[in-house]
Parts: C-alpha cells; structure tokens; sequence
C-alpha cells in the first residue's frame, strides 16, 4: 500500500472500505448489508471500494536538509 491516493491501484481489498460495509459496536468488526458482521480485512465478491471510508496515510516528514549533504 506504498500509494497515498485516495484512488490507487494498490489499496487491498478489505471491508474497512467497501461502501455495503459499516462500523459495528466492536473495535475491528465491520457490519455487512451482504455477509453480516465480519473483520475489517475480510472482502468478498461483493466489495465495492468507496474512497470516502478510508483515511490515507500521512506521508513521511523529511528532516530538513542542509548544504553540507549535498556537497561531494
């Protein structure tokens, strides 16, 4: 999952962000409109990615840099 974008190519498939999928009463349970409650990284062949259920990664701070790192 190296890509930040809210629709990558490389988001796995899981129920924490299928749009028939929503929050159950316990932590890491999702409650499916198709299979009934099922763990956030379960997906079946109904998952429907819906890039408003999920929250990118921050990215990376980078320490700033200075001219002597640059100099050979």
């Amino acid at each position: 999952m190296g890509d930040n974008s809210l629709f990558g190519k490389n988001i796995a498939p899981a129920c924490e962000y299928c749009e028939f999928a929503f929050t159950a009463g316990r932590e890491g349970f999702r409650a499916c409109v198709k299979k009934g409650v099922v763990p956030v990284d379960f997906h079946c062949r109904h998952y429907r990615y819906d890039p408003i259920l999920r929250i990118p990664r921050r990215p990376l701070e980078i320490d700033a840099f200075d001219d002597g790192e640059f100099t050979l």
